[in-house]
């Protein structure tokens, strides 16, 4: 009996032994590598539309969030070239504002729904090398609300949604990268 206990530990302890190596890999081979110098944030002028007819609480900020993706996943490794990332578009409106309002025909009266939109460009050149890469990475959301709902929980619930929308905005961002800068693309050890 003690034989099958000691032997079934044995194989726990290998496994999560194993798990561990394979998450650490995982998580070490994340980042992305890239031939270039330097990184550039030009994001375009008024990028940042809140057209809403109320007050919202809303915390997260696209252009920290976008900077901090880029700081946390791209890793340098080129003596030469640029990475520009251009936030283009961060627009959040809903069925109030009079210009809008026909985008929502589908609502009654007593309801509230917000469109969003989110849109950026990342461009990767080297001169040096005669090279160039553009990629643009865009998401798009809607949040409805029937009936009466506070502002702070309008908040909240929309604060899920932009959180939901920048992590599908990261994995589209990673994945053209991935695509469309094999020019730029090294590795680690370079």
């Amino acid at each position: 009996m003690k034989k099958i206990n000691f032997k079934k530990s044995i194989v726990f302890f290998l496994f999560l032994f194993f798990l561990k190596i394979n998450l650490n890999y995982l998580i070490a081979d994340s980042k992305i590598y890239l031939d270039l110098s330097n990184v550039k944030f030009e994001n375009d002028s008024g990028y940042k539309s809140h057209d809403i007819s109320s007050q919202l609480i809303i915390n997260i900020d696209l252009k920290k969030e976008v900077e901090g993706w880029v700081k946390e996943k791209i890793v340098l490794k080129g003596n030469s070239g640029n990475l520009k990332i251009r936030i283009i578009e961060e627009k959040i409106f809903d069925n109030f504002v009079t210009e809008h309002s026909d985008k929502f025909s589908f609502l009654p009266k007593d309801g509230i729904s917000y469109k969003i939109f989110f849109k950026v460009v990342i461009i990767a050149e080297n001169n040096k090398h005669n090279t160039f890469g553009k990629i643009e990475a865009s998401v798009k959301g809607d949040k409805t609300f029937l009936g009466g709902f506070s502002i702070n929980e309008r908040s909240k619930s929309l604060e899920e949604v932009l959180k939901k929308m920048i992590k599908k905005l990261e994995t589209n961002m990673e994945k053209e990268i991935n695509n469309q800068f094999k020019d730029f693309i090294t590795n680690k050890y370079n």
